[in-house]
């Protein structure tokens, strides 16, 4: 924050830069199985190597996050319309994979509490 306070605007190159940094570092949170909860630009701190690093990770949550890849795999099935589709589930999707859907959506953890600080929060989210 006190980045931004001191240069006003980033230039495009310092703010893609930073963006990536940013990512990066909530991918590495996501592969511990976690979300961070309270992404703002406060809780990103800028080391002395230049590098952003996260912080103030009290509203962490622990939750089994699938990769992205394995939803493609599912939409690809889905969309091939392979042998031993079952026309009575929604999406005409395989039933051995339909059964593993419903089964992962019952059995993982999900964060629906409303948290964080309240300039940060998208307004549609108190509605």
């Amino acid at each position: 924050m006190t980045l931004l306070m001191e240069k006003d605007i980033l230039s495009e190159e310092e703010s893609r830069f930073y963006i990536a940094e940013t990512i990066l570092a909530v991918e590495s949170v996501h592969k511990l199985n976690y979300i961070h909860r309270d992404l703002k630009p406060d809780n990103l701190l800028i080391g002395r190597d230049g590098h952003v690093k996260l912080s103030d990770f009290g509203l962490c949550k622990h939750v089994e996050i699938k990769p992205r890849n394995q939803e493609r795999v599912h939409e690809n099935l889905r969309r091939d319309n392979l042998n031993g589709v079952d026309n009575g589930n929604p999406n005409n999707i395989p039933r051995n994979l339909y059964n593993k859907r419903v089964e992962y959506k019952r059995s993982r953890k999900l964060a629906y509490s409303t948290v964080g600080t309240p300039d940060y929060i998208a307004p549609e989210v108190f509605g």
